[in-house]
């Protein structure tokens, strides 16, 4: 099978060996060989709802045509069965409004079920949608439709109906397996024998050898043997038994129930069938692809920086080729963007910047003393090489000149796009500013100004002697600050870390109470005695971090020296929203104002 788009979905769809969850039919539970998935959005379709006919004529509503329909959002009630689909294909009449899920357009459940095997009389389908626990297998189900025994007043889920209370699993070929109920599982290790999930109330049970299998697994069960190129060259065959090994596509350990190849004892975990084979990450700019096993060496994780076993399978750069990331770390939700990139072509690179500017590069620096700033970061000039504009007075720091037009970024995990404008549409989601500069942006959720938009993951940082990797997740307490925090650049060897805000802070600047630059100072060891802010007039903290200009023994707040609008141009006029702001130059005497006009 190869990929397929889908009339009724955006996003193209990939072959999967199996699919143990269907958005086109969801009634329907356990394993079904051949299917597609969707990475974008965690849905999977059997093989014959993806390739489901467009337009049917069916005996429930000869008057009218049905159409197929994926609906996302509304709830749809099938006509045949009354139940209610939140994500589900189905086929409408636009004209009656009928509906008729894709299952019950195949298949549609018996009126009534004269000799059930869960139940000792017939069943009769129910359509009140009112809650009920199962009489089979004890779950809750919410707004479905049912089949009930009006003798002993029980009601059945549609796919409990027919399961028997003991069974001959395939699986499990030596003795038959009893239905169990929750509160008799003190013998069996809590999960499912093929699936590793945990059973719920009821599941199916083997006490001789504790064996245990849920009824999902058992409705449905994995194919026996699978061959999927994706994944291996070989026939691949299921060990349904409880045995440790190394899954050989992501190097983790597993503990059941794994595929394996018996030709080259090759072994994989389930969920580790069908990775993606190219794909982008928010820690690399390039397209890593993935490799059954790495050439011989010592690598290093690009993601979590632990060693990578060269002998399993991993992403690598075709560019860059020492950079290489887990399986299972470049798969991660807040690392990969969910696009299996296979057949599709890279989009183009660096587009031309500032048509509407004739830059000219000046490389002896400007001595401005911090009057002017640049466009882009909106940091003073000093006397870095810069480029500036022979019509007008636009100006740049020849390193942000030089910036990437489309970049990716740790924080968020789509592609981002260098965008420059006089609107002020939302502050930085890095360090919580408001700036005026260029802007990288996802056009969605995500805006980081200059600064923060080129910060790598790893940064090496004056404060402390080691590397520092960005974590999200870890809560710690700022070294700068002394806040608590859970989004950091930390140190993998000690308890030091920084939060995203201060991690920009810019180590020398210049402020109108002192003639000569500032220093950022870290080293807390060394103060002794009280310091006072020389802005303000307030005592500083001597566990935070502070501005000092050694010459002249002063000390200062980051918040005074830096203000609410030092991202802002001044003398400038901004869009914010409804308003127009400008910010003025501050100066002894004068407080750092912000102007409605």
């Amino acid at each position: 099978m190869h990929a397929i788009k889908l009339p009724t979905h955006k996003h193209p769809l990939y072959p999967t060996p199996w699919v143990s969850r269907c958005e086109g039919c969801p009634r329907r539970g356990g394993y079904v060989k051949d299917g597609y998935r969707c990475y974008k959005c965690d849905f999977f379709f059997h093989k014959e709802c993806a390739e489901a006919t467009l337009e049917i004529h069916h005996p429930s509503h000869p008057a009218h045509p049905l159409s197929l329909f994926l609906e996302m959002r509304r709830m749809k009630r099938c006509k045949l069965c009354g139940e209610n689909w939140y994500h589900s294909m189905f086929y409408h009449c636009s004209i009656c409004d009928f509906v008729v899920d894709t299952a019950c357009a195949k298949n549609p459940p018996p009126n009534v079920i004269e000799y059930p095997k869960a139940h000792e009389h017939s069943l009769v389908i129910a359509k009140d949608l009112s809650d009920f626990n199962c009489g089979f297998c004890g779950e809750e189900s919410q707004g479905r439709c049912r089949y009930r025994c009006y003798l002993c007043r029980l009601e059945f889920e549609i796919r409990c109906s027919m399961l028997s209370l003991e069974i001959d699993y395939p699986y499990h070929p030596k003795h038959p397996l009893k239905f169990l109920t929750k509160e008799e599982r003190h013998f069996s290790d809590g999960k499912c024998r093929i699936c590793g999930k945990y059973l719920r109330w009821k599941f199916y049970h083997c006490s001789i050898c504790k064996f245990s299998v849920d009824v999902d697994c058992v409705r449905d069960p994995p194919p026996l043997t699978i061959l999927f190129p994706k994944a291996h060259e070989h026939q691949l065959s299921l060990t349904p038994r409880k045995i440790s090994f190394d899954c050989d596509a992501c190097g983790m350990a597993g503990d059941r129930s794994p595929y394996s190849c018996q030709q080259c004892y090759f072994m994989i975990h389930q969920s580790c069938i069908d990775l993606p084979e190219i794909i982008n990450v928010n820690r690399h700019e390039h397209r890593l692809s993935r490799r059954l096993h790495l050439s011989l060496g010592s690598w290093v994780c690009g993601f979590c920086h632990k060693n990578v076993d060269w002998s399993y399978g991993a992403y690598s750069c075709s560019i860059c080729p020492n950079y290489v990331i887990h399986s299972k770390c470049a798969i991660r939700y807040d690392v990969w963007d969910k696009l299996e990139l296979k057949g599709i072509p890279e989009e183009p690179g660096d587009i031309e910047p500032f048509k509407e500017h004739y830059l000219q590069l000046n490389e002896e620096g400007i001595i401005s003393g911090g009057s002017i700033r640049c466009e882009a970061c909106v940091l003073p000039i000093y006397s870095q090489a810069s480029y500036s504009c022979v019509q007008c007075n636009f100006i740049l720091h020849k390193t942000c000149a030089n910036l990437s037009r489309k970049k990716r970024h740790f924080y968020d995990d789509k592609p981002l796009t260098l965008i420059c404008g006089d609107k002020i549409e939302r502050y930085c989601n890095m360090c919580e500013e408001y700036s005026e500069g260029f802007k990288y942006t996802d056009f969605q959720y995500f805006s980081f100004d200059v600064k923060c938009g080129t910060l790598s993951d790893s940064i090496i940082h004056e404060s402390h002697p080691c590397t520092l990797y960005y974590n999200n997740g870890k809560r710690m307490k700022c070294a700068s600050c002394n806040k608590w925090d859970n989004q950091f650049f930390s140190c993998d060897d000690c308890s030091f870390g920084i939060d995203k805000r201060c991690a920009t802070l810019p180590k020398t600047t210049q402020h109108w109470y002192d003639e000569h630059l500032i220093f950022l100072c870290y080293n807390k060891s060394k103060r002794g005695g009280e310091y006072w802010c020389d802005i303000c007039e307030e005592q500083i903290d001597t566990m935070i971090w502070l501005y000092t200009c050694d010459s002249c023994c002063v000390t200062f707040h980051v918040k005074c020296v830096l203000g609410d609008f030092s991202r802002f141009m001044p003398g400038r006029i901004v869009k914010f929203e409804e308003w127009r702001i400008k910010t003025m130059q501050t100066s002894p005497g004068f407080v750092p104002r912000c102007y409605i006009v």
